[in-house]
């Protein structure tokens, strides 16, 4: 084995490990149709955004479906597996595949990106996440754990997400990135979107009695799982890759 071999290896373990931590470090209940959202989206991101599409794929779809198995959403761990593989390796490709290409977007499209995002923030910070919830994994391994209950007001929410979209729009226009890359992972997120959805509608409500049309309810919260999971990628992986890890070369 050569000496790449061992370091993409070791890289892809590290993120397999990643993805599954921040998979089961914020879980929220969503009880029409017993998934939940999380911020393994962010590390699958990354992983897209720095090494491309086939780390990303296979973090994703083990780490995240190893989640779903130890905290007590096995069915479904098959779909999360396929599903977050092919959204992983979409991302990745799509990044590297038109970076070059996307070089040349002025700042100004930037600004209008993050503005967007913010807004989308917004919109889900006042409809889905204010109020009383529990976060965290109910279960690890079979055994049960009391969830922390939270009850953060709308204004925190909000405050939270404009520092959010501030940073993002600063990364932006400074061309830290290209304004390509966020546009990318939320194509790639869009798939994980419809793949959850038809799963729900098709297969695991109808198995454990809900309405399959009850899916629809999800879709919201995915959507902004995908939102806020690109928010905190690109930032990120901008601040390592200027901090010298991370590839930012095309296959």
């Amino acid at each position: 084995m050569s000496t790449k071999d061992r370091v993409d290896v070791v890289t892809i373990v590290t993120y397999i490990v990643a993805v599954y931590v921040a998979t089961i470090a914020i879980q929220i209940y969503q009880p029409y149709t017993g998934g939940y959202f999380n911020l393994g989206e962010a590390v699958i991101y990354i992983a897209a955004i720095l090494h491309g599409p086939i780390v990303a794929a296979v973090a994703g779809g083990i780490g995240a479906s190893l989640a779903d198995l130890s905290t007590g959403y096995g069915i479904f761990a098959p779909a999360t597996a396929v599903i977050k593989f092919i959204e992983g390796y979409l991302a990745g490709w799509l990044i590297w595949r038109f970076r070059d290409k996307a070089r040349n977007i002025k700042a100004i499209v930037g600004a209008l990106i993050g503005v967007l995002y913010t807004f989308l923030l917004i919109l889900f910070a006042i409809y889905y996440w204010s109020g009383p919830t529990y976060i965290g994994p109910s279960q690890i391994l079979s055994l049960t754990i009391t969830s922390a209950y939270l009850d953060i007001p709308v204004y925190v929410w909000i405050i939270i997400v404009l520092v959010i979209g501030a940073l993002l729009s600063y990364v932006l226009v400074k061309k830290l990135v290209t304004a390509w890359e966020p546009l990318a992972l939320i194509l790639a997120g869009l798939e994980m979107v419809i793949g959850y959805f038809l799963y729900e509608y098709f297969v695991s409500n109808p198995l454990t009695g809900r309405q399959p049309i009850a899916a629809l309810a999800e879709i919201p919260v995915n959507i902004g799982q995908a939102v806020i999971g690109a928010s905190i990628a690109v930032p990120l992986a901008t601040w390592l890759v200027r901090a010298g890890y991370g590839g930012r070369k095309s296959d």
